[in-house]
């Protein structure tokens, strides 16, 4: 598409109804009524955009009049989103909000068939979405009870009363949390493993600014096993992954939110003061011209960082072999080269 003189138009983030024009799904990128900036579909972009956190988004043309705005059906609550809390205050909210739930079978079988034990799990602290008491309620015993403040907390946000006024909830989507911890153990965020994966097998918590809330932005997970063996500090993909590694390699494994979202982990590089880093993102790399250029730029701002880098490879047999929990669960060999 030849390059136009156009007004300025600012970006709609995707939506469920107003999904991505490239990709289709109703999250993560951003368009207007010529342009798409999509945040999973390479092929076809006129131009790959480095956003500052590190990942990587593809910008494409719209056809003229293929993008239709539906009007969004949920009010909107005139309330500015918060400022992100501090570390030290979300580690309190989320460990006392954590303590309010349970995990249920289901989600302790997942986390079992992903190869971890009873005590790993109970270790990290994973706990499902509630659902059999409001998110509401929740929240009401979070403020009154633990005289928590829920402002600035990524994940909790103002709904409209039917009488007046607001109350503080959460989204209630099914699935099991997964603790985001810094590098000195506190939670920072949490994330979703969400049960119905047809918008995505994980979400972070976060969001709604529009109705009180904040984003907790895509912050790096530090898992770190019962005891250390290994003075490596190893990278991959996502912090439930790096969970499973953590435990299997005895090691600080930093799990980042997505393969290119890595600028986050640079900072845990450099708070560890780790002097040899072994990157283990998942296989699909090969075939992942995203992934592979996100690896090499991670590469090259450690090497930069005076820090020694290795790489983790396997021999994947099959496609649910590409990550590197799944090939130290099965026992394949992993080298680091």
């Amino acid at each position: 598409m030849p390059v136009a003189r156009r007004d300025y138009e600012r970006f709609i983030k995707a939506s469920r109804h107003n999904p991505c024009p490239v990709c289709g799904k109703p999250d993560w990128c951003g368009f207007n009524s010529y342009i798409c900036s999509c945040m999973r579909i390479s092929e076809g972009a006129f131009k790959h955009v480095i956003l500052s956190n590190g990942q990587v988004a593809h910008l494409h043309w719209l056809e003229p009049g293929r993008v239709t705005f539906e009007r969004n059906r949920e009010e909107i609550i005139p309330v500015a989103g918060a400022e992100l809390a501090p570390i030290e205050v979300r580690d309190r909210v989320y460990r006392s909000f954590l303590r309010l739930l349970y995990l249920y079978p289901r989600h302790q079988e997942d986390l079992h068939r992903r190869g971890l034990d009873d005590k790993e799990i109970k270790r990290n602290g994973y706990k499902s979405v509630p659902e059999n008491e409001p998110p509401w309620v929740i929240c009401r015993r979070l403020i009154n009870n633990n005289g928590h403040n829920l402002e600035g907390i990524p994940g909790f946000y103002l709904a409209k009363s039917q009488h007046d006024g607001y109350y503080w909830t959460f989204d209630p989507s099914p699935g099991y949390f997964i603790p985001i911890r810094d590098s000195q153990g506190r939670i920072q965020a949490l994330q979703r493993r969400m049960d119905d994966t047809s918008n995505g097998k994980y979400k972070l918590f976060s969001g709604h600014v529009n109705k009180g809330g904040c984003s907790c932005g895509t912050p790096a997970h530090v898992a770190r096993p019962e005891e250390i063996k290994d003075p490596r500090v190893w990278i991959t993909e996502g912090p439930l992954k790096a969970d499973i590694a953590a435990a299997y390699l005895d090691a600080l494994v930093i799990g980042v939110a997505g393969a290119t979202s890595w600028k986050p982990a640079l900072y845990v590089v450099e708070e560890l003061a780790a002097k040899e880093v072994v990157i283990a993102y998942d296989m699909d790399q090969k075939s992942n011209e995203a992934v592979a250029t996100a690896k090499r730029m991670l590469a090259a701002k450690l090497k930069g960082m005076g820090i020694v880098v290795r790489e983790a490879v396997w021999e994947a047999r099959c496609k649910n072999e590409k990550g590197i929990d799944d090939a130290l669960m099965v026992g394949l060999e992993v080298r680091v080269v």
